[in-house]
């Protein structure tokens, strides 16, 4: 079963590029681990599938919980797992993507900035860009502070900090922890590579998300859509 979770948008000079958050569980297996499964397995990993078609994503989070108290080292479901909670994310987020940009130049108006923002979508992303180093320190310490989690992107003359918040933020962390559990749980299993690339990309840290999806794709090199998206970026930068 390869079912889509939300497309990932992102503009790069004017180039839209898609990156789909990948939901795999099922048909990465071996016949004979299929054949191991246990009937009850089987049965809550279907439940939490029709949950999860149904946009019943806490449904969804239950049932696959379920199947990780009867296998515990199943990789695919860690992937699904994750894959939920990322949509979740999103969903808490709404439709604006980022929910809120910082523009101010001092840090006076930007921390002001901060605090109605957080006060305003209560879960969601905030981007704040800044060339001053002393300037992105502060904001940072003072996201964290509120409860926020942030992720910088250093570039050449501009520092981004992208910060999560909320139940978003709270989703989004699970989802990144399911997707590394898949991977320690199975090294060569590509789904989980994918979708911290995705991950990444939607936050805003390209480096490291490029870096996973390479890793995807050297596992799954016959995915034509991932690579002719890794082709487009390496044109575009």
């Amino acid at each position: 079963m390869k079912l889509q979770l939300p497309t990932i948008i992102i503009v790069c000079l004017s180039v839209a590029l898609i990156l789909t958050i990948y939901f795999l569980g099922e048909n990465t297996q071996s016949v004979q681990e299929i054949n191991e499964e246990s009937e009850e397995f089987q049965i809550v990993r279907i439940d939490a599938v029709n949950a999860y078609n149904a946009q019943d994503f806490n449904g969804a989070i239950e049932f696959y919980e379920q199947a990780l108290e009867l296998r515990p080292e199943n990789a695919e479901i860690y992937n699904d797992l994750g894959s939920v909670h990322y949509d979740l994310g999103l969903k808490y987020a709404g439709p604006k993507w980022p929910s809120w940009r910082i523009l101010k130049e001092s840090l006076e108006g930007a921390l002001a900035d901060l605090d109605l923002a957080i006060q305003t979508i209560e879960s969601g992303y905030i981007v704040f860009e800044t060339s001053s180093s002393k300037i992105a320190k502060a904001f940072e310490e003072k996201a964290k502070a509120q409860g926020a989690e942030v992720f910088p992107y250093r570039g050449n003359i501009q520092t981004t900090l992208n910060i999560l918040i909320g139940s978003t933020k709270d989703h989004l962390l699970q989802a990144h922890w399911m997707y590394l559990k898949a991977i320690e749980l199975k090294p060569t299993y590509a789904a989980p590579y994918r979708n911290l690339g995705a991950l990444y990309m939607k936050i805003g840290i390209r480096d490291k998300a490029i870096n996973y999806l390479r890793e995807a794709h050297k596992r799954e090199p016959g995915d034509e859509e991932l690579g002719e998206y890794l082709q487009q970026f390496r044109r575009e930068f």
